[in-house]
C-alpha cells in the first residue's frame, strides 16, 4: 500500500513540476472560418475574445507567454519559399532554428519583446485551401524548460485542413 501511496505521490508531482503535460489539462482551440486546430494548456493559458473577423484568437498567460493562432486567404499566392522571405528585419535578426516540410515551415530564435530577452517560435502551414494557417509562440527566455516543452506539444497539434 505504502509502495501505491508513494508511486502516486510521485506521479503528481512530476505532472506539477514537469508543466502541463496531463491531458486533463488540455483542450482544443478549433476556428470556425478557417479550421484551424491546436491543442494547449488551459490552465495556463487565457483564451482572449475572438476578433472581429474570426481569423484566429490570442492565449496569453501569467508569466508573460503568448500564443497567436490566426489564419487568412494565401491572396499574396506565396509559397512557402516567399511567405519565409517575408520574415526579416530585427524580429529574425537571432533566427536560431529553421525547418521546413512539404506544406509547412517554422523559424525560431530570440527576440526583445518589452525590454525582455524572448524566444520565439513560428510556424506557418499552406493549406490546399490556399489558407496559411499561422501559430506564434512567445515567452520569456528565463522561462525556457517550462515553455520548451509546451511549444512542442502545440505546434505538433497545429493545423489546417
Amino acid at each position: 500500500m505504502r509502495a501505491m501511496l508513494t508511486a502516486a505521490a510521485l506521479a503528481w508531482l512530476l505532472a506539477a513540476v514537469g508543466g502541463a503535460s496531463a491531458d486533463e489539462r488540455w483542450t482544443t482551440y478549433v476556428n470556425d472560418r478557417f479550421g484551424t486546430t491546436l491543442s494547449y494548456p488551459a490552465d495556463v493559458f487565457a483564451l482572449q475574445p475572438p476578433p472581429e473577423n474570426d481569423d484566429g484568437r490570442t492565449l496569453v498567460a501569467a508569466d508573460g507567454a503568448k500564443i497567436l493562432v490566426f489564419a487568412g486567404y494565401n491572396v499574396a499566392n506565396d509559397t512557402l519559399a516567399s511567405k519565409r522571405a517575408s520574415l526579416k528585419g530585427l524580429d529574425y535578426a537571432l533566427t536560431s532554428y529553421n525547418a521546413t516540410g512539404k506544406n509547412w515551415f517554422v523559424v525560431s530564435g530570440h527576440r526583445t519583446i518589452g525590454g525582455v530577452d524572448s524566444i520565439f517560435y513560428e510556424k506557418y502551414v499552406v493549406s490546399a485551401a490556399d489558407v496559411i494557417h499561422s501559430l506564434i509562440v512567445t515567452y520569456p527566455a528565463r522561462l525556457k524548460a517550462r515553455y520548451d516543452p509546451i511549444v512542442d506539444r502545440v505546434a505538433a497539434s497545429f493545423a489546417g485542413p
